[in-house]
């Protein structure tokens, strides 16, 4: 492959990436992963008992319930919490 092949691929490939949005988008869900297996995952193995007990409703509504537990709820990670409020989100959304 010649060099202008080569660069016309590369340019292709980060128009694609580009439309696709900033790497911590793509990266943002083992992140938020492995902050709830780090900060709960310690006393929590079933996460489905931890999903159960978050109440249906809007995401905005889930979040305040999320984030007023956990101002109260011990955690082994606090610096996480942030991130684990994101994780809860999305594994509670119906």
């Amino acid at each position: 492959m010649n060099s202008s092949a080569a660069f016309g691929k590369a340019a292709a490939l980060f128009a694609v990436l580009a439309m696709i949005g900033p790497a911590a988008t793509i990266a943002q869900i083992p992140a938020e992963t492995e902050a709830y297996q780090r900060g709960c995952g310690g006393c929590h193995t079933r996460e489905r008992s931890v999903l159960r007990a978050i109440p249906t409703g809007s995401e905005a509504d889930r979040r305040n319930w999320i984030e007023r537990f956990m101002s109260t709820h011990p955690c082994e990670h606090d610096n996480l919490k942030p991130q684990i409020v994101e994780y809860l989100l999305t594994k509670t959304r119906r």
